[in-house]
């Protein structure tokens, strides 16, 4: 009955979470031991509530006023405007659930994915963009074959700076995909893809004979409901 966790790309001090459609019960995703979290608040519930009234959005260029001048040619593949919000469906071995997270803004060079019962801060250099006080999930120069120390302990390295992707949110085109190996647990792959002036749309996980994927649905500015 229990649906399992869904641990998405987080710093060591912040979670992605995830609950199964008309279940508050979740239990840990094994291949994903360093990143768990619950949402059960009823916080979840209005976002999801105010993400579901609106349209999924087309590719958009970031607004500068609403997330500040671009700090690195990496920016535009991880925009995070502020008061945008992002709804992601998530599968794993056949469970299908939910993510949602709204996004904060301090100043340019900060930013700050925000859930029920949980903070995943970033932080915006001149380099690309890391989490705060950890690795880096963009750095430039973003070309095939480029390397950088991945967050899970294994080396991330850019596939594409090309790519074409379909999910539930629509399709988008000239895609930065990078892939992490060698990191945990052993044999762990991780596939991430970013999208311009949105951010990220697609992530896959193999790792200990599982898999896992969350993909976006929708984002946007919130609904005010009155």
């Amino acid at each position: 009955m229990g649906s399992k966790l869904l641990k998405l790309r987080t710093g060591v001090r912040a979670r992605w979470v995830c609950i199964r459609h008309g279940s508050a019960a979740s239990s840990r995703l094994a291949l994903l031991t360093r990143y768990v979290g619950a949402v059960q608040r009823l916080a979840i519930v209005s976002l999801v509530v105010v993400v579901a009234c609106a349209e999924p959005a087309p590719p958009v260029a970031p607004s500068v006023s609403s997330k500040g001048p671009a700090i690195s040619t990496v920016d535009v593949y991880f925009p995070l405007e502020a008061g945008k919000i992002y709804h992601y469906v998530t599968l794993e071995n056949g469970e299908s659930g939910m993510l949602v997270a709204r996004v904060h803004r301090t100043d340019a060079s900060r930013a700050e994915l925000r859930l029920s019962n949980a903070t995943k801060r970033f932080v915006y250099t001149p380099e690309g963009v890391a989490y705060d006080g950890g690795a880096f999930i963009l750095k430039a120069p973003l070309d095939v074959g480029a390397t950088w120390p991945g967050e899970h302990g294994g080396t991330t390295r850019v596939a594409s700076v090309d790519a074409s992707v379909t999910v539930a949110a629509g399709s988008y085109a000239a895609c930065v995909q990078t892939i992490e190996e060698g990191g945990r647990p052993p044999g762990s792959r991780y596939t991430t893809t970013y999208c311009p002036g949105v951010g990220m749309v697609l992530l896959e996980i193999a790792a200990g004979g599982g898999e896992a994927r969350a993909e976006l649905k929708s984002y946007g500015a919130p609904i005010k409901i009155d």
